[in-house]
């Protein structure tokens, strides 16, 4: 009983996130003057110099990083995968890896593609963490254990996902960024926690059997 209770636990981890994400987001965005989720990056949120930065990014992207760490530690291990598949899932750990990272080398606002120490580190983090988490989803359409077409859903994730943000990153669709950004990233939060919430709840079935 008590491994059984354990188990469902970490299933609320997609609860805490799924509710901490659009939190940090919103009330982060109320607490910043004339802050626009639609023509700014979530990163602004902690800009340098502006009003509230540290305890966003402390107390916000930091803590939505680790949180996110923590699902893919629970979740990746039960998800029994194997080969290309198994390294696409830990490939994910890209995107909390650049929210930590957000935390503490916060973009100048407006992140611009050149400015200070912090801003180039904070772009060098976009550039790695973008391709990385696709190529982590791409990977994941290897696991011959699923269907055709929950591999083929995988691939149309990765797809939208690199889409949406690279369109966000174009200077002509600059108004739009902000709800560009929110949408690839809530399209990608939202299918892994759904994975992960399916996962978690197919483990605890298998513990029952057998406490």
């Amino acid at each position: 009983m008590l491994i059984s209770r354990f188990s469902i636990s970490r299933r609320w981890l997609t609860v805490a996130l799924v509710i901490f994400y659009p939190t940090v987001l919103f009330v982060g965005g109320s607490l910043k003057d004339e802050y626009s989720h639609v023509t700014q990056y979530i990163s602004e949120l902690n800009a340098l110099g502006t009003s509230w930065s540290w305890q966003i990014g402390y107390l916000g992207f930091l803590t939505l990083g680790l949180l996110g760490i923590l699902l893919l530690l629970v979740v990746v291990p039960h998800a029994k995968l194997s080969g290309i598949s198994h390294i696409g899932g830990w490939l994910l750990i890209a995107e909390p890896v650049a929210y930590i990272g957000s935390a503490f080398a916060p973009c100048d606002l407006g992140c611009p593609t050149e400015g200070s120490l912090s801003q180039n580190i904070h772009n060098l983090l976009s550039l790695v963490t973008l391709p990385v988490t696709t190529l982590g989803l791409v990977f994941l359409s290897f696991n011959k254990r699923l269907t055709v077409p929950k591999r083929m859903g995988w691939l149309l994730l990765a797809a939208a996902f690199i889409t949406l943000y690279t369109l966000a990153l174009l200077p002509d669709l600059a108004p739009w960024r902000g709800l560009l950004q929110r949408t690839a990233e809530g399209t990608l939060y939202g299918c892994l926690c759904a994975v992960s919430w399916h996962l978690l709840g197919t483990h605890n079935s298998m513990v029952k059997q057998y406490d």
